[in-house]
């Protein structure tokens, strides 16, 4: 088998080096005291000099070609395999679930508190005193009485983002639908209000994960965490209540 051109240069690398160290065993040059095969040991050294450089070029380009593609898979978000890659903005290796999660949070109340300051009339249109990135932010200008958790899941494996005390003619839509009985029944549907807030969210929280290489077709999962926003529809909280209640009644 044909040798590839890394294995011919090691090779070559080898050779000089063993000419460089190789003991001068001639009768003439331990007579004289003087090597006379000093010349070939300077013409090995100059020639290991350039091989290394040579090399040392070569590892340089190819990590700044691998560079390149990395980040050519980061920008479209998959490799040629289908595996997918992502980086938060705000993703740091190393980074704890606990300083994630209060990352979030101070997120979520930098929001609310920038979507609190007034607008202010100037001309014809309207200023923020706020910071204008927040000027229309679902989390900042979300009704007042919303509040939201922000928790660590079981397992250290999941950041959930609960939304409470919506406003049921803010978040929801009441329709009626006929169920597997054949009856009539009330389904609650998000508005597209709460749908923007949540996917708002959702990308807050996003911005602290990472996923190095997920393959849902080989159940492979790479992501640092999970995300999920959670907010309970009207009929959601009306069942709580009633068991809770229950539960009450019983220890009573």
């Amino acid at each position: 088998m044909a040798k590839s051109k890394a294995s011919k240069t090691r090779t070559r690398i080898d050779i000089l080096r063993a000419v460089i160290d190789k003991e001068c065993t001639a009768p003439i040059c331990q007579e004289s005291g003087t090597c006379r095969h000093e010349g070939e040991k300077d013409a090995a050294r100059h020639m290991l000099g350039r091989l290394l450089e040579k090399l040392k070029e070569a590892a340089g380009d190819e990590r700044e070609e691998r560079a390149r593609m990395w980040a050519e898979i980061y920008e479209r978000g998959y490799d040629s395999h289908g595996n997918t890659y992502h980086q938060g903005s705000k993703y740091r290796a190393g980074q704890s679930m606990k300083e994630r999660a209060a990352g979030i949070r101070a997120d979520i109340k930098m929001a609310r508190r920038a979507g609190k300051a007034p607008l202010v009339q100037e001309g014809k249109g309207l200023v923020s005193q706020a910071l204008e990135t927040y000027r229309f932010d679902p989390v900042g200008e979300a009704p007042d009485q919303i509040t939201f958790r922000v928790r660590i899941g079981a397992g250290y494996g999941s950041i959930r983002i609960g939304v409470d005390n919506i406003p049921q003619e803010w978040g929801w839509i009441a329709e009626e639908v006929v169920d597997y009985r054949g009856e009539k029944a009330i389904r609650w549907r998000r508005t597209k209000a709460l749908a923007g807030l949540e996917a708002e969210l959702k990308a807050i929280g996003e911005a602290y994960n990472a996923d190095h290489g997920s393959n849902s077709m080989t159940d492979l999962f790479m992501k640092a965490f999970y995300v999920f926003v959670e907010s309970d529809d009207p009929a959601t909280l009306a069942r709580r209540a009633e068991r809770e209640r229950e539960i009450r009644e019983r220890r009573a």
